[in-house]
């Protein structure tokens, strides 16, 4: 079984951002979408069930709010400055009741969370990275999070999860110290 990972540092995030804006479909528009597909992903933090369901009305304010697909649990989430100044300009002449990231297939369905799949994940391929999925997305949010608060608390709240050490084997870092501890360990 493999287990899909965060992205664990920024130049691997911004080299993501890199090939979907410049090279992940022939069409400008389909770029588009998948740079954002990609960009809620690590600026929400939420599963790509909810993402590819989102319309436009729910992303117009500074929140967007969600009833979590698995916990049945409603979310609301602050968008970051950076990423809502991206949000604005990719919905400008999109209405209200358009899906953020539209199927090929027609205005009125939206991507499936398998096609988002194949989209991440040819992403990730191409810049090197491996066991990026996404769900990687999710985990990304969180460990960036985690690393710029160190609120455990918060962060198992954001991914709604039932427990911190959840939280924190989610995000990695309890391999993190593992691996930090067995390259200390000398070994026989």
């Amino acid at each position: 079984m493999v287990v899909v990972e965060p992205i664990r540092n920024r130049d691997d995030v911004q080299l993501m951002i890199e090939w979907l804006t410049l090279h992940s479909a022939v069409k400008e528009s389909d770029r588009q979408r998948n740079l954002m597909l990609f960009l809620s992903g690590v600026n929400l933090g939420f599963r790509i069930g909810d993402i590819v369901k989102l319309k436009v009305k729910h992303v117009k304010g500074w929140h967007v709010q969600i009833v979590d697909e698995k916990t049945d649990k409603p979310t609301k989430r602050k968008m970051p400055k950076k990423f809502k100044n991206a949000m604005r300009q990719y919905i400008k002449d999109k209405k209200d009741e358009d899906f953020l990231f539209p199927s090929r297939n027609g205005k009125h369905q939206h991507i499936k969370p398998n096609t988002a799949y194949k989209i991440i994940k040819k992403a990730a391929e191409e810049v090197g990275l491996e066991n990026i999925a996404t769900h990687s997305m999710r985990k990304t949010f969180g460990l960036f999070m985690y690393e710029q608060t160190k609120d455990v608390a918060l962060i198992m709240d954001l991914l709604n999860h039932s427990s911190q050490s959840i939280s924190l084997r989610y995000i990695g870092k309890n391999q993190d110290s593992q691996d930090r501890a067995m390259t200390k360990f000398q070994g026989f």
